[in-house]
């Protein structure tokens, strides 16, 4: 293979995968532009583990592990349905095997599947569906937990600000407060996430405000 059909292939690697950044790129913005608002509680986590290098380390209050009827393999494409909730905030309505037409949903896959087992009386001989567990005998209810992966773990923002928003978001948890919200867009399956608020300012705003005392 001669040197220019080699530098015709490593061109044309380039610019495929310049492609396929450019086209996330322009997707993650028609999200931002087009996509629904949701606005996601976080829940407390760890002051001291919340921020890693040059992302905020998030956890939902929502639950993204719910009951199904049917059992999922994992890596398994999955929807997961969101509604409104109380005060205004989104909330993870269901897990779905597709959406319905006018569904707001997030496209992601299955984490992992379990089937649902309930206690029973230690008298019961069906042992093709019991299973003992540290002395006790359960049985198959035919529902599933299943957990999905959501793509809402890391809020990404400036080195210089991440410390001043680290001690905002680690000041937040210690008054046993809601730490923040979550502002992700959706759009035809991406969630995109748009803003991450303390006490209804972005997290950038606290943070410059701290660097500026």
């Amino acid at each position: 293979m001669n040197r220019r059909r080699m530098l015709t292939i490593a061109l044309i690697g380039l610019v495929a995968q310049f492609g396929v950044m450019g086209f996330m790129i322009m997707q993650r913005e028609i999200a931002l532009r087009n996509g629904v608002e949701c606005r996601f509680l976080t829940a407390p986590v760890d002051p001291y583990d919340a921020f890693r290098g040059r992302y905020v380390s998030l956890n939902l209050t929502e639950n993204n592990r719910m009951l199904c009827d049917r059992e999922y393999a994992r890596g398994q494409r999955i929807y997961v349905i969101i509604g409104n909730g109380t005060n205004g905030y989104s909330r993870i309505e269901r897990l779905a095997p597709r959406p319905g037409p006018d569904d707001i949903y997030i496209r992601t896959r299955v984490a992992y599947c379990w089937p649902e087992y309930r206690e029973i009386p230690a008298i019961t001989n069906n042992t093709a569906l019991a299973r003992r567990s540290h002395g006790r005998r359960h049985v198959l209810t035919g529902k599933y937990q299943v957990h999905a992966k959501l793509p809402l773990d890391r809020y990404y923002m400036e080195e210089k600000l991440a410390p001043e928003a680290e001690r905002a978001y680690q000041n937040a948890s210690r008054r046993d407060s809601q730490p923040g919200v979550l502002v992700v867009r959706v759009w035809r399956g991406m969630a995109v996430i748009e803003d991450l608020e303390l006490g209804g300012r972005p997290i950038r705003d606290v943070a410059r405000e701290r660097l500026e005392r």
